[in-house]
């Protein structure tokens, strides 16, 4: 099992996705919840099969009890993970799962009356043994059941139905991921950064303290700022943000600010305004703009090559 929801972690926690699924922070934390209950009821399955069984009648009881209802939690805990992606739900229809279920309810659930007075339960303490136990039951018609409940076997069901659920649930996710690479492989990220973008920076430099053609600075500011906005609506057309990858939006707030004081150092030199920043600190924004630009392109290259895969 831990293997299945390992993957399924992997899916969910790459930045689109996360960044989709964290727009319902309720099921965002159902999902997160659920994985942890599917692995944590398992380790204690496990301690169930691997642990010698005690010959003491309270520690079988207890055992008995802790392996029935970690059986339960991990149905249920199945169940909140395939709701929270938007799957369906596949326990309900699935006969084996739902008498794993009611043996759990008859047996230590609600044994001492189930349903509106239709029948009443009891584990044999005698029959008690790390595989198996007897499970009576007295039924409304007056008939008294006697069932071998064989729990080893109820291990075995469940992982192997939980299982192809889990398996499904991977080969869907799998299938989308694939299916939106597809869709935008194509069209690179680093297209967006045009090979006169070095052009416009060097522009840039060479207009800073020359009031005649601050124009042209600006001109240059601009297509800068253009970049940027480019930038965020490719993100944007394939269903994310700037601030889905960290790393993007670090270096993308990082230079709003120096694009917009140069985009005013220009602006007022050209009206022969009274400047907020002097030819210098212009000078160190664009060296800053130009290293930034260049970290931002790395990053989007990164992506690509992900979506080339």
């Amino acid at each position: 099992m831990y293997k299945y929801t390992q993957e399924i972690r992997k899916f969910i926690n790459n930045p689109r996705k996360q960044f989709n699924l964290l727009k319902d922070h309720k099921f965002w934390n159902q999902l997160c919840s659920s994985l942890d209950v599917i692995e944590d009821s398992d380790l204690a399955i496990d301690a169930y099969i691997d642990s010698e069984f005690s010959k003491d009648d309270g520690e079988k009881y207890l055992r008995l009890y802790g392996l029935l209802q970690a059986l339960f939690l991990q149905q249920d805990s199945v169940t909140n993970l395939c709701e929270s992606l938007g799957f369906p739900d596949n326990l309900i229809t699935n006969i084996k799962l739902r008498e794993i279920r009611n043996i759990r309810n008859d047996s230590i659930g609600h044994p001492t009356k189930r349903g509106k007075y239709k029948s009443y339960h009891y584990i044999s303490r005698a029959s008690i043994t790390k595989s198996k136990f007897k499970l009576i039951s007295d039924c409304e018609n007056s008939k008294t059941i006697f069932r071998d409940i064989l729990v080893i076997d109820l291990i075995k069901e469940q992982r192997k139905y939980l299982s192809k659920i889990l398996k499904k649930i991977i080969k869907v996710l799998k299938a989308e991921e694939k299916a939106h690479k597809e869709k935008f492989k194509m069209e690179k990220l680093e297209a967006v950064f045009p090979n006169t973008l070095s052009y416009y920076i060097e522009k840039i430099f060479e207009n800073i303290g020359k009031l005649d053609r601050a124009k042209l600075g600006l001109v240059h500011v601009k297509l800068v700022k253009k970049v940027m906005d480019k930038l965020k609506e490719s993100l944007q057309k394939r269903g994310i943000e700037i601030d889905t990858y960290d790393s993007i939006k670090y270096h993308y707030e990082l230079l709003e600010y120096p694009i917009t004081e140069l985009e005013l150092y220009f602006d007022r030199s050209k009206a022969e305004e009274e400047l907020r920043i002097n030819d210098k600190t212009a000078y160190i924004f664009t060296c800053f703009i130009k290293e930034e630009l260049y970290e931002l392109k790395e990053i989007v290259i990164e992506i690509d090559s992900e979506y080339s895969i």
